[in-house]
Order: C-alpha cells, then structure tokens, then sequence
C-alpha cells in the first residue's frame, strides 16, 4: 500500500475526530446554520436592490432592524441563559423554555405596539409603521421573532444543534421565494413581509418537534440556583441592550442623519459584518454548552475555541476585504461606490472581534453578568457616540472606523483581564485558571 493510500484514511480519521469533539461539531451546526442564512440573506437584499428603488430599500430595512431591536430588548437576555443553563436544568427543563417564551412574546406585543406607534418621535424617517397594517404586522413579527430566536438557544441547549442548519435554510429560501413573489403585489412593504411571514411555520414546526420529541424523559434533577441564574440573566440583559442597541440601532441611526438611500448603502456592508461576527459568537455558544457540562475543563476548551474560530474568521475577513467591491457590485454600482472602504473596514474588525466574543462569553459562563454589561456599555458608547458625531461629516464609513477601533481596544482589554488566566500561556496569565473553580 503506497504512501498516498496510507494517508487518506489518516486524514479522514482525524476528520471523524474532530467532528466527534462536541465544541467543535455543535459549533458547526450553528454556523452551517447561520451561513446559509446569511448567504440567502445576501441574495435576499440583492434580489430587493434589484426590485426596489434604495429609499424602498432603506425604509425596509430600517423597519426590519427597528423589530430586531424590539424582539431583543424583550427576550431579557435569556437566549445565552438557556444555552447555559438547559445542559444541567434537568426536571426545571420544560418550565423553563415555556417560561421564558410566555414572558418574551408577551413583554414584546406590548413593546412592539408602543414602538411603532411612537415611530414618529423615535424616527421620522418610519412613521409610517403608525399606520394600521404597519402596527399590527410590526408588533406580530416581532414577538414572532422573539420565539423564533429563542428556539435556536433551546435546540443548543438541548445539544441538538444539528437541527439548525435545516430550519434556517427553509426559513431563509422561504422569504426568498416570497420576495419574488410579493414584488409586483406590495411594492413597499414585500421586503418586510417576506421577510416575517415564514416566522410562524418554522416555530411551530420546530416546537412541536422540542416538546414532542427532543425534551427527555428520563432528565436528571436539577440543581439550578436560581439567584445565580437570575443575577447572570440580569447582567446579560444589560450588555445585550448595549449591544442590540448598537447593531440595530445604527441603520436608524444613518436613515435619520443621511436619507433612507444612505441607509440602504450602509445596511449591506453592515449585514456582512454581522455574519462574520456570527462565525466567532456560534463558537463562543458551543463553548458555553460544553463548559457548563465540565467546568475543569475550561481553559482547555477556551484555547480551542479561539484557535478554531481565528482559524475560521481571519481567512473569511481577508477575503471580505478583497472582494469588497465585487461582493457589493451584485447589489448594484451605486452600493459598491459607496460600502466598499466601509464594508474592507468592517472586515478587518471582525478578527480581533473574535476576541471580544471569547471574552463575553466566558463572562456568561462564570456568571459574571456586570463584566458583560461593562464591556458592552463600553462598545456602545464608542459606536453610537462617535458614529453619530462623525456620520454628517465623513459619511457612513465613520462607522466602520469606530466599529473597529471599537473592537481593537476591547480585545486587548480583553487578554489583559478576564481571558489572561485562559487563553495565554501560564507563565503570562498571573494567577490559576478560573476553570479549576467548580460548578
């Protein structure tokens, strides 16, 4: 048997090996996952450029993020709670998805209606979500969203992630197809309708099979301390206010100081950044996963979290950078005119963003709730504060300056606090690694 023989089956049992570490094959659900739906995303808003004219675009757009922003201020933090917390829920299991899904979809009708009827005060450029259709469809969406997030963390939690990649491909091949279709009957509003009506199939589908089939019988008896989870919810519904303000927020943001056109140019760089920050995020969720299952283990599985996410982003952001202009001609000349140094600036913040994540969610896992709010905080003030003094001046690339100074000096805060004692050789970290603490 020659050498080349010999080597493929080596190569494929390191492959199986690999895949049949938990971190790494969870990790991969979710971001197979979220790459289909941000690689049907892309072309969704390719195919609305196409049919649409920017300031549709914009509009569009602005009344998705301001409902993203809706459903994320109401879920209170509790999709990194679940993932932490359903691994080791045993009989508290069923109470606590129910739980926290009642209470997000009802706090979020209610905020939602209070939203859109006040979109006149909050944002002149979507007072047009005042108007009945508007309203009603704009508050069911987002408590739709709301569930429909939510249910990713279950199905992680539950460590059966694999689901993932299914739904979202279904959910996001849907509202293409129905973009396509409602082009010609909602000439204005077929962006956010195709975008939302989907919702509702996929969270029945996928919560009859989480309640039917993927909650256990036969779940251990939980020990969860509920001051504990209640402070570690509470701190992470701080940082995430922080942070869905500044990602949601900022299509509003340009919409107000530069024109619903503008708006459309800086969404589609903005969209790209997200989906590169989702690559190190889905890793950090596996990490959680595995960490509250094994706590020991910590250190190890943190050092393997960001050497496999570096491994994954920095190939992916060099080449976002370099294609910048390409990738952002599908949309049309004018939006790659306008997001190329934009979206290449964005790019290279997404590496040390890696960072950040890691350091985020190890905060979660050690139930350091008032760590992720600090840092949070800080990235929102950064981005929303210089971004709007910088906008009418520079125009949108001011965002993508900030964002990623923003992400350079986080990460180095970072590696100089909470992620030493992991992540850095033990010569350099200072003190034991917090993964000897037990549970």
């Amino acid at each position: 048997m020659d050498s080349s023989t010999q080597a493929a089956p080596r190569g494929l049992r390191r492959l199986r090996g690999h895949l049949d570490d938990r971190l790494y094959r969870t990790g991969y659900y979710l971001i197979i996952g979220t790459g289909i739906t941000s690689l049907l995303g892309v072309a969704f808003w390719a195919l609305a450029a196409r049919s649409y004219t920017a300031h549709e675009v914009g509009q569009n757009a602005a009344a998705i993020s301001a409902m993203t922003l809706v459903s994320g201020v109401c879920s209170l933090g509790l999709s990194a709670v679940l993932v932490r917390y359903l691994p080791i829920a045993g009989t508290a299991l069923r109470r606590l998805v129910i739980g926290s899904y009642a209470l997000t979809a009802g706090l979020t009708l209610v905020a939602g209606a209070a939203v859109a009827a006040t979109s006149d005060v909050w944002s002149p450029t979507l007072d047009f979500l005042q108007e009945p259709d508007w309203l009603i469809g704009f508050t069911l969406a987002a408590a739709a969203t709301t569930i429909f997030t939510l249910q990713d963390s279950v199905l992680t939690g539950l460590q059966t992630a694999r689901w993932i990649p299914l739904e979202n491909s279904l959910y996001a091949a849907t509202k293409l197809v129905l973009l396509v279709a409602l082009a010609a009957l909602l000439p204005v509003a077929g962006p956010f309708v195709a975008w939302n009506v989907p919702v509702l199939p996929a969270i029945l589908v996928i919560n009859w099979l989480i309640f039917r089939r993927l909650i256990p019988d036969d779940r251990s008896v939980g020990a969860l301390d509920r001051r504990q989870v209640f402070r570690m919810a509470t701190g992470n519904y701080g940082g995430n206010l922080f942070a869905l303000v500044g990602n949601m927020y900022l299509p509003i943001l340009v919409a107000n100081q530069a024109g619903a056109a503008e708006a459309a140019y800086f969404f589609i760089p903005w969209m790209i950044c997200i989906s590169l920050q989702l690559v190190a995020l889905n890793v950090t969720t596996s990490l959680t996963v595995e960490a509250a299952l094994d706590m020991p283990r910590l250190r190890r599985l943190c050092r393997q979290a960001l050497t496999h996410s570096m491994r994954l982003v920095a190939p992916m952001a060099v080449l976002t950078a370099l294609i910048a202009p390409l990738a952002l001609l599908v949309f049309g000349q004018a939006y790659a005119d306008s997001g190329t140094n934009l979206l290449r600036l964005l790019a290279v913040g997404a590496i040390p963003n890696v960072i950040v994540a890691l350091g985020i969610g190890v905060a979660r896992i050690e139930h350091r709730g008032g760590f992720v709010v600090v840092v949070q905080g800080v990235q929102f003030a950064i981005l929303l504060g210089l971004s709007a003094l910088l906008i009418p001046d520079v125009g949108v690339v001011a965002v993508g300056w900030t964002w990623t100074g923003a992400q350079f000096l986080l990460a180095l805060a970072m590696l100089a606090t909470i992620l030493r004692p992991l992540v850095l050789p033990q010569r350099f970290a200072g003190r034991p690694p917090a993964a000897s603490a037990s549970e």
